[in-house]
């Protein structure tokens, strides 16, 4: 038998194949640490499998898992290749995303160094479709942290940029296969919830692939399962109605609401900002002010430009801030 692995890199893809070849290239490029691929093909249409059989023609047996999914959805996928993972630790890589130097060897080190640790987050890069560099995303600047309370006010947390010790994975259980979105940000309350401590490694780990296949029924997946997520979690505390947790729910929800306003679905934005002033906890004149540097910091973190005179010129900033202000 071959000695197992330090990592067990976790791919799920389904129709991935134009993404596929600079994916696994530059994993193919992280030689200093030990690993093993586990592929799951989510069924695929696009011969996305076939691409990845000749990719990976050349490497050990014992470097390649071939593994396929029921198409039940991303969760159900990564918690396949969770189970099949010989390796103590396990790195996730997304089949549009791309490994930067060091994305397994500086994660497995830390906790190599640091045993007390589960789990360790890197920063990303977000790129275009054309693979185009449109900013870097570091949350520990922001104060993002890993305990439970951090991971329900910040939910930090990109799959390709995260490795957790195959142990802890199991005994949670893995990705709640009933969400397809915010699945890790669930994950990663359920893990400090249940004391397993993270760490941020401050430095870029992956490039974050942002690209058009997600659109409006995409947003609406996420503007639902997060605050559901989100909620799940607060209903644990013994007061569920507590000031911090209606913070918590307001912030939320209105980051679903610039979502939707930086993707152009105006009304749906103005839908959610309503239900998340249900939840507001500042007084009626900071209301306004608050969401608009909520707007912009969001915009930075994205890397998308905004022009606060066109935008307090629109007429969703009209209604908006008219929304603000109601007693």
């Amino acid at each position: 038998m071959a000695e197992p692995p330090a990592i067990s890199v976790v791919l799920p893809y389904r129709n991935a194949r134009q993404w596929l070849a600079q994916t696994i290239v530059s994993l193919a490029a992280e030689r200093d640490v030990s690993f093993e691929l586990v592929a799951i093909n989510d069924q695929s249409s696009d011969n996305s499998e076939e691409l990845l059989s000749r990719l990976t023609q050349g490497w050990p047996t014992q470097m390649m898992q071939s593994l396929h999914g029921s198409g039940r959805g991303v969760s159900a996928a990564r918690n396949l290749g969770i189970r099949a993972a010989r390796a103590p630790v396990v790195a996730f890589l997304d089949a549009d995303d791309r490994c930067l130097p060091g994305r397994l060897r500086q994660p497995w080190e830390l906790l190599q160094r640091q045993p007390e640790l589960s789990h360790v987050h890197g920063g990303w890069q977000r790129i275009d479709g054309l693979g185009q560099f449109i900013c870097a995303v570091e949350p520990w600047r922001e104060g993002a942290a890993f305990n439970w309370n951090a991971a329900l006010e910040h939910k930090a947390v990109l799959p390709s940029a995260w490795t957790i010790r195959h142990d802890a994975l199991m005994k949670l259980g893995g990705f709640d296969e009933s969400l397809s979105h915010a699945e890790d940000v669930d994950l990663m309350v359920r893990l400090a919830a249940g004391g397993h401590k993270g760490s941020w490694l401050q430095q870029p780990l992956c490039r974050y692939r942002v690209h058009g296949q997600s659109a409006s029924a995409q947003l609406t997946l996420l503007c639902e399962q997060l605050p559901a997520v989100v909620e799940r979690h607060l209903q644990q505390l013994e007061d569920p109605q507590h000031p911090w947790a209606e913070g918590v729910r307001y912030a939320t929800i209105s980051w679903c609401s610039w979502k939707c306003w930086s993707q152009g679905e105006s009304a749906r934005a103005l839908q959610l900002l309503q239900r998340a002033l249900a939840h507001c906890p500042l007084p009626l004149p900071r209301r306004p002010v608050h969401f608009l540097e909520h707007m912009a910091r969001s915009s930075k973190r994205e890397g998308l430009p905004l022009d606060r005179k066109a935008l307090l010129a629109s007429s969703f900033w009209q209604q908006a801030s008219a929304m603000l202000l109601l007693p």
